[in-house]
């Protein structure tokens, strides 16, 4: 134990090694003056402060604690109390009187402390630090206290979200996921594809609006994301994860968007591949490996098969590349065996042409080494009959009209005699074959000719046509996969460009190719339009889809603008996706052009320019049409199962007394009445009324005398209103109707005809139930065939009149007209529904005949005889009734009046371009 060490000082001297001077009272020589009062007053104040910053520092230091220490809670009502208890804490920290008094008063006091040190330093020194102490705590708990009430409050606000994320994020794995697999079910037809097309389409919009609620609600958690606190991880992890869900979900949709478009293309063109194969094989089942060896029938038979290459041009081998790395990546083996299978089609084909061209070459090589230079070489024969209506008739579908089993039989002996070197003069020219049965030597027109400089035009402009689409779907369509894409055009591809790779395709592949064909031939381009008038439907479709294409265009305008600036074009996308509707006009005005230059002696010629310009025009309103049968509301009618919709038009309608504004739609099947009506944005509606099927419909052409109405009424109703008289527009809009709802009844009346004369074969009606008609030097169509079928009763029977003509040029309907001149203005036609008891013989190739493409003309006549049914063309004159009381589903009311010319049909000349062919319920139609 150390002892302390006491030092005795002797003197002031020794005193000043241990003080200083100053320091000593004036008693010993300094200058040091001391106050007891004035100490104990100072010492009692610093150490008051002491205590107080002492007092206070716990305080803090112990709210600090409890908001460190206290974990966030998992519920939203566990958060909101907690959040009330802090504020109540902290409400009652700084309003503590203790904290408050030191706030007001502490530095004011430590300041004067300082001012009056008297020796106490270290103890000053002390306060201080305690002072600022106080101060940086206080400073933590505020900082503290907000982050606590911060992320209380994001735990209240997240909460409320929650619910809405798990909506989209149950609807993203319950429904979205089972559609997804739905939807990337292999599938191996077209058909199917098409409908999961549909379905897609349906599904992509449900999928958007969810993804862009899921979008919206992360977007509302943007002002929070500056929070990094830890205890808060778990909700960023809910959140992150639920971001990569709706990341990866609409990265599958599109994907599966892409693949369904890869997988349609990939089925169309194995659709396009088989159907080339099939009609290539059609096409040369006419052309026998005879023909190609006999010396007097090569000739035609290489022209027959240049024609089929011209107008089935070979699919390119890169094509068939693609579409087999295609077939590879979307379907493995299974789909590259169906590649294979319709590749091997396809080179059997090829095969077979190659083959029987070679063989007609190497024929007509030794012949001509064979001819003799002293005689001249025999005239060309023409191309074979069969291959060259083969080649010149469109693919069939459907009843596409009446054919005769005599004119067949007729046709085929005349082709035969074509062929015969006996032939003594040329066979007549098929109007569906312009041009084959002379060669361009013959052409009586110049070269230079105002035809050749129209067909030069189409030409050209449509090469320019062809390069745009070109243009669209190289620059433009790969902008659609680019990761700044507007979420408005995600998916979008289809609705922005509709079909307009299926466009190029038909365009570039087969369209384009037969236009420059036709060059030197301009009187055969109408029948390019006719041949492939179902590719042209391609634009009815697309004209249906461009107001929402402009709706998508108008959202991603200055996306679509920085493409066009960095190409440096002057044109914009919307104004290149406008020339598929403009190509369909300037193809109108150049068929006009070409009719207006073909003389009306070319009456053939004539009726197929006009039948091409109809089909044009036709599926140039079709889109609006489309467009229209959208908007109808309330119909309880499926529209998809009435046919074609033919037209649709404004009437004023009167029924009895009535007089109301409907809009009209003529289906083939149906003859639909709605009302129409404005919504907001401009947007016309149509709200459903009724409908009637056209079996029930009967026609009278002119009711009135403005010329603007007419009559249609129903023989099925049994209310008492049962006709209803509709005013048009125009003349133009009256006439186009009655001509349409004539053509729907003619077409009716032959189909009903057939299925009578097929229900009188199987009841055993006749004692003959086919008349087959040989061939003959009497064929049928230089003649009227006079039959009387034996042994049987009085009975109703129905004829059916074709032009023979008519029969072999599937691409020029007729129009029906009728002969106004013998009745009354009030009532000048009636057409009913199934029995036509009378027909004009007045088919003019109307321009105003629109529909004419859609099925061949069919005359009927129906006619009540008491003798024994005779295969006459004679008419008993005029006749006018309605039989109620017909049996069967076919009858209906006509009032017309035959021309004197019809009733002596036998009387016509044998090369009359209007021979009429009249054949009784016995003989196969």
């Amino acid at each position: 134990m150390g002892l302390d060490q006491v030092e005795v000082l002797f003197s002031l001297k020794s005193l000043q090694k241990h003080v200083a001077l100053q320091q000593f009272p004036a008693e010993f020589g300094g200058s040091s003056s001391f106050s007891l009062s004035s100490w104990l007053c100072f010492r009692s104040r610093l150490e008051q402060l002491t205590i107080q910053c002492d007092d206070v520092i716990k305080l803090l230091q112990k709210t600090v604690n409890i908001l460190q220490n206290t974990p966030l809670p998992a519920g939203a009502e566990e958060a909101e109390v907690l959040l009330s208890r802090y504020q109540t804490m902290m409400r009652s920290v700084l309003e503590d009187s203790r904290l408050v008094q030191l706030q007001q008063e502490g530095g004011a006091s430590l300041s004067r402390l300082r001012r009056e040190e008297g020796g106490v330093g270290v103890a000053l020194e002390v306060v201080s630090a305690l002072y600022e102490q106080v101060d940086e705590l206080l400073h933590r708990l505020v900082t503290l206290s907000n982050a606590r009430t911060q992320e209380l409050n994001f735990i209240l606000y997240f909460k409320g979200l929650e619910a809405g994320f798990a909506e989209v994020s149950s609807w993203l794995q319950d429904v979205g996921e089972a559609a997804l697999k739905t939807l990337n079910e292999a599938d191996d037809s077209l058909e199917l594809l098409n409908k999961k097309q549909g379905d897609f389409r349906e599904f992509h919009t449900a999928a958007y609006d969810r993804c862009r609620q899921g979008e919206e609600l992360l977007s509302r958690l943007d002002p929070w994301g500056h929070m990094t606190s830890a205890d808060l991880r778990v909700y960023e992890v809910k959140v992150h994860s639920f971001w990569a869900q709706l990341q990866d979900f609409s990265q599958r949709v599109n994907t599966t968007g892409q693949n369904l478009e890869r997988s349609l293309e990939l089925y169309s063109f194995l659709d396009q591949a088989s159907g080339w194969a099939s009609e290539g094989m059609r096409h040369l089942a006419a052309v026998s490996m005879e023909d190609c060896t006999l010396p007097d029938k090569c000739q035609s038979v290489i022209g027959c098969l240049e024609e089929l290459r011209l107008q089935h041009p070979l699919i390119p081998e890169q094509r068939f590349q693609e579409m087999r790395a295609a077939a590879r990546e979307l379907r493995g083996e299974r789909g590259l065996r169906q590649w294979s299978f319709a590749w091997s089609k396809c080179q059997e084909t090829k095969k077979m042409f190659d083959r029987k061209m070679e063989a007609a070459l190497r024929t007509r090589q030794q012949l001509r080494k064979s001819q003799s230079f002293d005689c001249p070489p025999a005239p060309e024969a023409p191309p074979i009959g069969p291959c060259t209506r083969a080649l010149s008739e469109p693919r069939r579908s459907g009843n596409t009209g009446v054919f005769i089993r005599g004119l067949e039989v007729s046709s085929s002996e005349a082709a035969n005699r074509t062929l015969c070197p006996r032939a003594a003069g040329p066979a007549p020219r098929s109007p569906g074959t312009p041009g084959t049965t002379r060669g361009p030597e013959t052409d009586p027109r110049p070269r230079g000719s105002k035809l050749r400089h129209v067909v030069e035009e189409m030409v050209t402009t449509e090469r320019e046509y062809v390069r745009s689409l070109r243009y669209i779907i190289h620059h433009y369509f790969p902008e659609m996969d680019r990761s700044d894409l507007p979420q408005d055009l995600r998916g979008k591809r289809s609705v922005v460009f509709g079909n307009l790779e299926k466009l190029l395709d038909f365009h570039s592949q087969f369209f384009l190719r037969e236009l420059e064909a036709c060059w030197r031939h301009p009187l055969r381009v109408p029948h390019c339009f006719i041949r492939h008038k179902d590719q042209f439907s391609l634009y009815a479709l697309y004209s249906k889809n461009k107001p929402k294409s402009d709706a998508l265009l108008h959202h991603g305008n200055s996306f679509f603008r920085r493409k066009q600036v960095e190409l440096g074009d002057k044109m914009d996308l919307s104004s290149y996706l406008l020339k598929p509707v403009q190509r369909m006009s300037k193809y109108a005005l150049l068929l006009t052009d070409l009719i207006k230059e073909v003389g009306v002696a070319q009456e053939a010629e004539l009726a197929t320019l006009h039948a091409a310009t109809n089909m044009v025009k036709f599926h140039l309103r079709h889109g609006n049409d489309l467009l229209a049968m959208d908007a109808i509301r309330d119909c309880d009618v499926n529209l998809k199962e009435q046919g074609q919709l033919i037209r649709q038009d404004e009437f004023t309608v009167w029924t009895g007394r009535r007089k109301c504004q409907r809009h009209i739609f003529l289906f083939e099947e149906l003859v639909l009445f709605s009302k129409p009506k404005k919504m907001e944005g401009g947007l016309d509606v149509f709200i459903y009324k009724h409908s009637f099927k056209t079996a029930d419909v009967g026609l009278t052409e002119s009711a009135g005398d403005d010329g603007l109405r007419f009559e249609i009424w129903f023989r099925r109703r049994t209310s008492r209103n049962q006709t209803f008289i509709l005013q048009a527009t125009t003349s133009e809009v009256k006439h186009a109707w009655t001509t349409g709802i004539a053509r729907i009844l003619w077409t009716q009346a032959t189909r009903n005809k057939e299925i009578r004369l097929k229900e009188m074969v199987s009841m055993g009606v006749g004692n003959k139930p086919f008349l087959d008609i040989q061939p003959s030097d009497a064929a049928i169509s230089d003649r009227a065939v006079h039959y009387i079928m034996k042994s049987r009763g009085a009975r109703t029977r129905a004829s059916i009149a074709v032009s023979v003509f008519d029969h072999s040029n599937p691409f020029n309907g007729g129009v029906v007209t009728s002969d106004l001149s013998a009745s009354g203005a009030s009532s000048s036609g009636l057409l009913g529904p199934l029995n036509l008891h009378m027909y004009s013989q007045n088919l003019s190739p109307s321009p105003a005949a629109e529909g004419s493409f859609i099925t061949s003309c069919v005359e009927e006549e129906e006619q009540e005889t008491s003798s024994q049914p005779s295969m006459t063309t004679e008419s008993s004159g005029s006749s006018s009734r309605c039989r109620s009381g017909s049996t069967g589903s076919d009858s209906g009311c006509v009032s017309s009046h035959m021309p004197e010319e019809q009733s002596h049909a036998p009387n016509l000349p044998s090369n009359s371009q209007k021979a009429v062919l009249g054949i009784s319920p016995s003989t196969i139609v």
